[in-house]
C-alpha cells in the first residue's frame, strides 16, 4: 500500500502578493485600490482569498485603514524580496532575448590579440552590451573549429577557416607577414631581406599539427626558392615565438600587427620575396543567441 501525501499545496498567485504589498505600504485598501486601478471589493476579496490559502489574517481592520499583523509582518519582509527578485529575473530574461545579456564563449588565436580592429570590436561590444558576460578562449585556429563544432564556443577569431566544417565567416583584415629577428642578429640592421637570406639561419617555429595551412604556406615559399625552413626551436603561440626571439634563440615569422606589442631587443624585417599574407576572420554556426548576433553586427561594422 502507498503512503498518501496529505500536505495541502499552496497555490499563491504572484498577483496577490503585489496587491498584498501596495496594501501594507498605504496601510489603507482604498487608497491601494486607486493606485492599482481596480475596484476596491475585487482587492478585498483577492486578499481574502490569499489569507485563506495560506491560513492566516494578514491585516488588522481598524476604523480607519489597516495594518499589518505579526504574520503579515513576515510575508511582507519576504515579500518584498520575492516582487524584487521576479522583476530582475523578467528584466533580464528581456535583456537575453535582446541580445544586451548573457554569455558568449569567445576564441581567439594568439596573434589577433595584437591586431588593433579586435581590440576596437571587443571594446565596442562591451560599450554596447556591458551586461553580457565574456568567456575569452585562447586557442589555436584548429582547436577553434574544433570547439566551434562541439558547441563549445560562439564565435572564433583565427586566421584560418576548417575545410570540412559549415560556417559563416568574416574577413575583417589581411596582414603581412614579417621576419623577427633578436638585435644581437646581423641580419637585424638590414632594411629588407629575402628568404634565401636565411637558408640554413635558424628558426623558431610551432608543430605543423597547431596549423597546418599556415606551415604549409611557410614551407612552400622556401621550397619554391630551393631553401630549408631550419627550425631549431618549437614554441605554442606567437607570444611565447616572440620570448624566445628575444633570448636569441633564433628568428621568427610573426604578423605586422605584433609591431605593437615588440620586445625592445627584437627587430621586424620585411621579407621581400615571401608573399605571404595572413587573413584575420571572424568565424561562427549557426546559432539562437541574439548577444551572438549582436557581435556579429558589430564585427561587421568595423570592417565597413
Amino acid at each position: 500500500m502507498g503512503i498518501t501525501d496529505n500536505k495541502k499545496v499552496l497555490i499563491v498567485d504572484l498577483r496577490q502578493l503585489r496587491y498584498f504589498s501596495h496594501i501594507a505600504e498605504l496601510e489603507h485598501f482604498g487608497r491601494a485600490a486607486d493606485r492599482l486601478h481596480i475596484a476596491q471589493p475585487a482587492l478585498t476579496r483577492q486578499i481574502r482569498q490569499l489569507e485563506e490559502e495560506i491560513g492566516v489574517e494578514l491585516f488588522e481592520r481598524l476604523p480607519r485603514g489597516v495594518r499589518l499583523t505579526a504574520a503579515g509582518r513576515v510575508l511582507f519582509a519576504q515579500t518584498k524580496d520575492l516582487l524584487a527578485q521576479c522583476e530582475r529575473m523578467i528584466k533580464l530574461t528581456q535583456q537575453v532575448s535582446r541580445g544586451q545579456a548573457g554569455l558568449l564563449r569567445i576564441g581567439f588565436a594568439d596573434g589577433v590579440t595584437f591586431n588593433r580592429t579586435f581590440s576596437e570590436i571587443l571594446k565596442a561590444f562591451r560599450q554596447e552590451c556591458p551586461d553580457v558576460v565574456l568567456d575569452l578562449v585562447p586557442a589555436s585556429s584548429l582547436e577553434q573549429a574544433e570547439l566551434l563544432a562541439r558547441k563549445e564556443l560562439d564565435l572564433g577569431f583565427v586566421y584560418w577557416l576548417p575545410k570540412a566544417q559549415s560556417v559563416h565567416s568574416l574577413q575583417f583584415q589581411e596582414e603581412a607577414l614579417m621576419l623577427a629577428v633578436p638585435k644581437s642578429s646581423h641580419l637585424a640592421k638590414r632594411k629588407s631581406i629575402t628568404i634565401e637570406d636565411l637558408s640554413e639561419y635558424p628558426i623558431v617555429w610551432f608543430r605543423r599539427s597547431n596549423s597546418p595551412s599556415y606551415y604549409d604556406l611557410i614551407v612552400s615559399r622556401f621550397e619554391q626558392k630551393g631553401c630549408t625552413l631550419n627550425v631549431v626551436q618549437e614554441a605554442n603561440n606567437e607570444s611565447t615565438m616572440l620570448s624566445l626571439v628575444s633570448a636569441d634563440i633564433g628568428a621568427t615569422f610573426i604578423t605586422e600587427s605584433a609591431l605593437r606589442r615588440k620586445p625592445d631587443d627584437v627587430v621586424f624585417i620585411p621579407v621581400t620575396d615571401l608573399n605571404a599574407m595572413l587573413s584575420v576572420k571572424a568565424m561562427w554556426s549557426d546559432d539562437n543567441n541574439p548577444a551572438l548576433s549582436k557581435l556579429v553586427a558589430v564585427v561587421r561594422r568595423a570592417i565597413m
